[in-house]
């Protein structure tokens, strides 16, 4: 997992061969390799090799080196060797009592995350400036909106934890034939049909900038979804209700998207696998006590306000919602943080949105940059 540290050109990738068997005086097996020790405990015994892919919590210590497991990959990483020699100790313990990730986050409320804190406000939410909300998922950073029942996702009876990639994968048109109804739109299925899928869709006909001009690569082989994270992704309802302003409150937007005002003969649901972020996602992650859930989103460029907030930042970024005064537009979220309606035949960024599924347990992690929740199901 590449976490951001900064690092020397110095890395070395253990995979599961071994040279050379030692006693050392913690009575576990060492192994040497490349001028390194290294000795391996299962749920406190030795062992002479890392236990297959399961469900173990993994904790490294390494002298004159810095060591991590990438659990994605499933193995040992060392990084920033000093010296010549380096000695690590790799400690598996089973996880007998899983954690759903979901009620993990539940079980947050009110408590401070880094500068912000999880709150029960239509959704259990990370609101604040920088809340420890990262997730490594798909070999990257993504970070958790919250934690949805069905109301918003549809599936009965279950609390699904809602993630948006931390960073964008580019600029796309959110519907190349400039109409406002996602379930038809290029975007979705681009999304859907090729990011989830980790495709090259740069020739399906659905990758396109401004104005149908074809300036984006949308080959996501490498940077689409991975075969072994899309078993943690659920498909959902997307509710597609929108609103004719954007002079509209997080608390009214919540209701409005859910609702039953579309363009025409637009649908009000739609399913799928990928989406983006509703204009309430946005509006919801500055803290109330730092900006006033009576500020419009069309007013949010504050201080208190998109100041205050954890998505803001990000350069203009695409949401779900339809702009209902016309059949060409969208609401999107602009650079300096507020929404604003733009044609559908624009080139904006887009971050994909997703709810991982209700099996999905915590592993590791308090969610800071350094060290991101880690996730199995």
């Amino acid at each position: 997992m590449n976490k951001k540290i900064k690092l020397t050109s110095i890395c070395i990738i253990f995979l599961l061969c071994v040279i050379g068997y030692i006693y050392n005086t913690n009575n576990n097996i060492s192994l040497q390799d490349n001028n390194v020790t290294y000795a391996i405990s299962l749920d406190g015994k030795k062992t002479s090799s890392f236990p297959a892919r399961g469900s173990y919590k993994v904790q490294v210590e390494c002298n004159n080196a810095v060591g991590k497991w990438l659990y994605d990959e499933w193995k040992l990483s060392i990084e920033d060797m000093l010296g010549t020699s380096t000695s690590c100790d790799i400690d598996f313990t089973s996880i007998t009592t899983k954690t759903l990730l979901s009620d993990y986050v539940i079980s947050l409320v009110g408590k401070s995350q880094g500068t912000g804190k999880v709150i029960n406000e239509n959704g259990y939410r990370y609101e604040g400036k920088n809340p420890n909300n990262y997730i490594w998922f798909n070999n990257e950073y993504w970070r958790i909106i919250g934690v949805f029942d069905s109301a918003t996702h549809g599936q009965a009876g279950k609390n699904l934890v809602k993630i948006i990639r931390d960073k964008q994968i580019g600029y796309q048109t959110w519907d190349s034939a400039g109409t406002n109804n996602w379930s038809t739109s290029s975007l979705k299925s681009l999304l859907n049909d090729y990011y989830y899928k980790a495709t090259d869709g740069t020739n399906s006909g659905k990758c396109y900038g401004y104005s149908n001009t074809v300036t984006s690569n949308c080959n996501y082989t490498k940077n689409g979804i991975q075969s072994y994270y899309r078993n943690l992704i659920q498909s959902v309802t997307w509710h597609l209700g929108g609103y004719n302003s954007i002079a509209v409150t997080a608390n009214n937007f919540y209701t409005y998207e859910r609702g039953t005002t579309v363009n025409g003969s637009n649908p009000t649901t739609t399913t799928g696998y990928i989406g983006l972020m509703y204009p309430s996602d946005f509006g919801y992650t500055a803290l109330e006590s730092d900006c006033a859930r009576t500020t419009l989103l069309s007013e949010y460029i504050t201080v208190a306000c998109a100041g205050a907030s954890w998505l803001s930042g990000r350069s203009f970024d695409l949401t779900l919602t339809q702009y209902t005064t016309n059949a060409t537009q969208t609401i999107s979220i602009s650079r300096e943080g507020k929404i604003a309606a733009r044609d559908a035949i624009g080139n904006f960024g887009v971050s994909p949105v997703l709810y991982l599924n209700s099996s999905v347990y915590l592993v590791d992690g308090n969610g800071s940059l350094d060290n991101p929740y880690i996730i199995a199901s």
